[in-house]
């Protein structure tokens, strides 16, 4: 079907050697919008040769390029748009967007200021600015930028966290601790990853109560993150709270039964403790589910029983590792 609504149209134009731009233009757009991208831009090019509609076809050609994943020729197409129509401001943000994404920052911000000059002034291009600068290292243009995505957009969440980022390249955590918490009370956006932050933040400042805090602010409503709960525990043994420890591995384990790590942390820190019955069966849970850290950990188990003189424990666990019971 694709195939046969192509060669029509060759057809039509083949017949029609003088047909109109906007017959081109139209096609194009119609294969655009079936994503029919390839055939697309060759409608394009033609309809950029007939002239008519010359400025709005390079527009189009270059984002259909860019979902073809061809952003270098798109740059062309956005520039040869620009220099056809110097006030289109929709070609000079996506020309910043693709020097942004091929890491050239200085012609990105060019293209940006052009578009904010001609009157778009959106977050996208205060937030993409303040990205360039703050990649470029001129961390006082990226706050100005961060801090106008903010205003205009106060649910833009990346925009809070380019702004914390300028003050902890500053070195001033509690502006970024500021910044941050100002994002939970201003954005609807603001989930787990902003305490995560703010724990790192906090553990920077040797405030370790308030770190440990945030980390179960996060956990609060991402429960399930097993990397954050394991940091969390470490935590908690780092501040002499091995109990704590245990809870939050244990509180872990009835979001995600099968997370063998967990079970892992577990035995290590009963193994710690001289708990080594406890230790056994949270390293064989593990090991049950093919972590091999289970096994080394049950290894463990019965080599402790068995340097303690008890061979005839240790020679039953290490069946049970060689059963996986």
């Amino acid at each position: 079907m694709v195939n046969g609504f192509a060669i029509c149209l060759v057809a039509v134009f083949a017949l029609c050697p003088k047909a109109l731009a906007e017959d081109y233009f139209k096609a194009a757009n119609e294969l655009y919008d079936k994503g029919e991208y390839k055939q697309a831009v060759k409608m394009y090019r033609a309809a950029i040769q007939d002239g008519r509609y010359e400025p709005f076809a390079w527009f189009n050609l270059g984002n259909t390029l860019v979902q073809l994943g061809k952003n270098n020729v798109a740059m062309v197409a956005y520039k040869r748009t620009v220099e056809l129509m110097p006030d289109f401001t929709k070609a000079w943000v996506l020309l910043g967007d693709l020097y942004y994404l091929g890491s050239d920052y200085g012609l990105a911000i060019v293209a940006y200021k052009r578009a904010l000059e001609l009157g778009e002034d959106t977050d996208h291009i205060h937030y993409a600015l303040g990205e360039c600068f703050i990649k470029s290292r001129s961390l006082a243009l990226a706050q100005k930028h961060f801090e106008a995505a903010t205003r205009l957009n106060p649910d833009r969440i990346d925009a809070w966290y380019g702004l914390a980022e300028v003050y902890e390249k500053l070195g001033d955590y509690e502006y970024a601790i500021k910044t941050l918490k100002r994002a939970v009370d201003n954005s609807v956006a603001a989930g787990a990853d902003v305490h995560y932050t703010l724990s790192h933040y906090y553990s920077k400042m040797g405030q370790s109560k308030k770190a440990i805090r945030e980390m179960e602010n996060g956990l609060l409503t991402d429960p399930q993150n097993v990397s954050a709960r394991r940091y969390l525990a470490h935590m908690y043994l780092e501040d002499a709270s091995p109990w704590m420890a245990i809870f939050t591995l244990e509180e872990g384990l009835r979001f995600k039964k099968d997370s063998d790590q967990l079970y892992v942390d577990l035995g290590q820190i009963y193994f710690s403790q001289n708990r080594f019955d406890e230790a056994l069966e949270n390293y064989m849970s593990a090991w049950k589910m093919g972590n091999s850290q289970g096994r080394i950990g049950a290894e463990n188990v019965g080599n402790s029983y068995y340097n303690a003189g008890d061979e005839a424990k240790a020679q039953e666990i290490y069946q049970r590792i060689i059963g996986k019971k």
